[in-house]
């Protein structure tokens, strides 16, 4: 049987910023691992205790800020033949 999923903050985390990080409301989430370099987790747990933010949140501000360029880059070029 399934666990309900616990409430997060809000802006959902798939608009979070950095910016965002100060304002905190209740949201769904879920769980995902990956592996990182051990630098790259400094740098983020860092910059988690800089802004007063956990590390997950930090980690979602970032990779959408990385979506977002890369959607940006993307619709400037010209498509593929």
């Amino acid at each position: 049987m399934k666990r309900p999923r616990r409430q997060r903050y809000w802006p959902p985390r798939s608009g979070l910023r950095l910016a965002d990080l100060k304002r905190r409301i209740p949201t769904v989430a879920t769980l995902m691992n990956v592996k990182i370099p051990a630098t790259l987790a400094d740098a983020i747990e860092r910059l988690a205790r800089e802004l007063n933010a956990t590390k997950t949140e930090v980690v979602i501000a970032l990779l959408n800020a990385g979506l977002e360029a890369a959607a940006h880059r993307l619709s400037r070029q010209p498509p593929e033949r």
